[in-house]
């Protein structure tokens, strides 16, 4: 009689499922936290909110300065407001609850929280670039005027 085997799971479905749904769990304040990057429903419904961060974050990748760390952490600072409530949707949690959060247990939570919820951001914004690109490109190359015709 055959015996099933119970499938192992690889380590390259295990990038698999990090890429398609990333979440991270850490202990902050002593309260296990988990953070994860926003739903397709959810981002739509941040859109508006999230409005200045992404325009922020498109100008840098418009310009010739690099999107480093750094960049990114003035924009959150400039931001900090909208970055907040981002967070705490990401946590489960209220914006007030961030705020009883020390110096180290914040700064951990806010660069986890980019780096699982960054692509969302980054993504919105290449599509934004891509449109922009691609207008550019067919405005260069539509004709200046009206054509004449042989008669």
């Amino acid at each position: 009689m055959a015996k099933k085997l119970e499938k192992k799971e690889t380590a390259e479905s295990q990038d698999d499922l990090e890429i398609l749904h990333p979440e991270r769990t850490l202990n902050i304040a002593g309260e296990k936290i988990t953070v994860r990057e926003y739903g397709f429903v959810e981002g739509l419904r941040l859109r508006s909110l999230s409005a200045p961060f992404l325009k922020a974050l498109h100008q840098v990748m418009s310009s010739s300065q690099e999107l480093s760390l750094e960049a990114v952490l003035d924009i959150i600072a400039d931001h900090h407001e909208i970055t907040l409530q981002l967070m705490a949707v990401a946590i489960d949690r209220e914006v007030e609850w961030l705020h009883s959060l020390n110096d180290t247990e914040g700064n951990l939570l806010m660069m986890t929280w980019w780096a699982v919820t960054g692509p969302f951001f980054l993504r919105s914004v290449q599509q934004r670039r891509i449109a922009e690109l691609v207008a550019d490109r067919a405005q260069k190359t539509a004709p200046a005027g009206e054509t004449s015709t042989p008669p």
